[in-house]
């Protein structure tokens, strides 16, 4: 009996000291994890977990930006290559927005890989509001940017902008399912609207000026590029005349008189070079019209004498004692265009802004001795029947020089364009530029004045820059 008592309490005992073991060893545990959440390493477990949380989000905004950046760079790149298109128009669309415009901003969009369908130009609209899809905004003097442009309202500039929206990748998110992107640009002739004034009314590769021959240009100076030559008792006003090439003055330092602008007593010669400033914009000649006419005469004035707009195909003769009324628009000359002794050549239609403009191909325009002709170009925005605005005669390189005979009474508003050509005045013809058209300028090859030549010229709004800022006449170019 003793035994089987001492067999139990030590079984019991040892029942005992197993439970407090087992107790012992989970206490363990439990003392041991708190341990270890209260050490460096658990820590460092909950810190990498946030780190990698924020890291993804960084990673995931990068991935957005870096593709919005991207697709803001190629649209830029095609507001850039569509302004260039646009700008270049200019001259063809007569300073406004018109189809041709359009279609070759259009196209260069689809040759950036922006778009491969066509798509329809908002036009002269100064504010961009949020678009659904592509969408493009064209306007003739930019005016996205108020007046902090240095080009806002200049008619001789072409503004594109661009908006698109797009998607982003993980944007949403954040709430940014998408973004607009918005891409401007601006090309065309950008020197004009902040060029000095008054500006040059004159432009010329060679002048020549013989005895007694008088130069009259009211608000606006004289650019001479090469060989200028002057003679006895010339008479010059003008704002400011400058040459960059030689000057012959023969007798001229003694007994010629001078009455110009900004302190120059004579001449001033420049060596800043300044080419054609209208040679980019009208580098392209006019298309020739449909309707053509050959070889036309006016004998007398029993009939209807009116030249209508179209392709003169050989000469056009106005004999003497006759009068011809031209009506707005383009005419194309393969052939001269004679006006005789005592007759007329006019435009009484050309009003309200309509004009006409004389293109010649080859040939010449004649104006005989004791003839009369009076010719006004159209302004911006009113011309008609394919007459380009502010430009009246305009010859081709295969076109004749040009004279103006003696004791010709003519009177041209516009621009007379002879690139490659001389322009001679006979003595004693009277030649009057006048300012009521909206721009006027005389840009030839050379020009001869000949003996008691008297030339009145008011060069308000003229086309062709300051020659007080030669170096930026005429440069086309990506504005902003």
């Amino acid at each position: 009996m003793q035994v089987g008592r001492d067999w139990r309490l030590w079984a019991r005992s040892a029942a005992d000291r197993a439970l407090d073991a087992t107790g012992l060893r989970r206490s363990s545990s439990r003392r041991g994890a708190a341990a270890l959440l209260r050490g460096e390493d658990g820590q460092a477990i909950v810190l990498a977990a946030v780190c990698m949380t924020l890291l993804m989000g960084g990673m995931a905004l990068a991935v957005d930006v870096g593709y919005l950046h991207y697709r803001q760079r190629l649209l830029q790149t095609a507001a850039d290559s569509a302004a260039l298109a646009a700008g270049l128009e200019l001259g063809n669309c007569g300073d406004t927005v018109c189809a041709n415009m359009t279609t070759a901003a259009t196209v260069a969009l689809q040759e950036n890989g922006i778009t491969s369908a066509s798509i329809t130009p908002t036009t002269n609209q100064c504010a961009v509001t949020k678009s659904a899809s592509l969408a493009m905004i064209i306007n003739v003097a930019p005016c996205m940017l108020g007046t902090s442009d240095p080009n806002n309202g200049n008619t001789n500039m072409a503004e594109v902008v661009l908006t698109q929206p797009q998607s982003t990748f993980f944007g949403a998110i954040f709430g940014i399912r998408t973004v607009n992107l918005m891409a401007r640009a601006e090309a065309g002739e950008a020197w004009i609207n902040s060029a000095p004034t008054p500006p040059a009314c004159i432009y010329t590769k060679s002048l020549e000026f013989n005895s007694n021959a008088s130069l009259n240009l009211q608000n606006c100076g004289i650019y001479d590029y090469g060989n200028l030559q002057t003679n006895t008792n010339e008479s010059t006003v003008a704002t400011d005349f400058l040459y960059y090439g030689t000057w012959s003055p023969n007798n001229c330092h003694k007994n010629c008189s001078w009455t110009l602008g900004g302190g120059e007593t004579q001449p001033t010669h420049t060596t800043t070079p300044t080419t054609d400033p209208l040679a980019n914009q009208y580098s392209t000649p006019p298309t020739k019209p449909s309707t053509t006419y050959t070889n036309v005469t006016f004998n007398s004035n029993t009939g209807p004498n009116t030249l209508n707009p179209g392709y003169y195909q050989g000469d056009v003769n106005i004999n003497s004692n006759v009068i011809v009324d031209l009506t707005p628009g383009l005419y194309y000359f393969d052939g001269s265009l004679n006006v005789d002794s005592n007759s007329t050549l006019e435009c009484t239609t050309c009003t309200g802004g309509q004009g006409v403009t004389l293109y010649f191909n080859t040939g010449q325009l004649q104006a005989n001795s004791n003839s009369t002709v009076q010719l006004t170009a159209a302004a911006t925005g009113s011309q008609t029947n394919g007459a380009y605005p502010n430009m009246l005669l305009w010859a081709g390189s295969g076109a004749s020089n040009m004279e103006i005979d003696s004791n010709a009474s003519s009177y041209f508003g516009g621009i007379i364009y002879l690139p490659d050509q001389t322009l001679t005045l006979n003595s004693n013809s009277s030649v009057n530029i006048n300012g009521s058209a909206v721009s006027t300028a005389l840009d030839v090859n050379n020009l001869m004045l000949d003996s008691n030549e008297s030339f009145v010229l008011n060069g308000s709004n003229s086309l062709l820059g300051s020659s007080g800022n030669p170096p930026t006449l005429g440069s086309f170019a990506l504005a902003e």
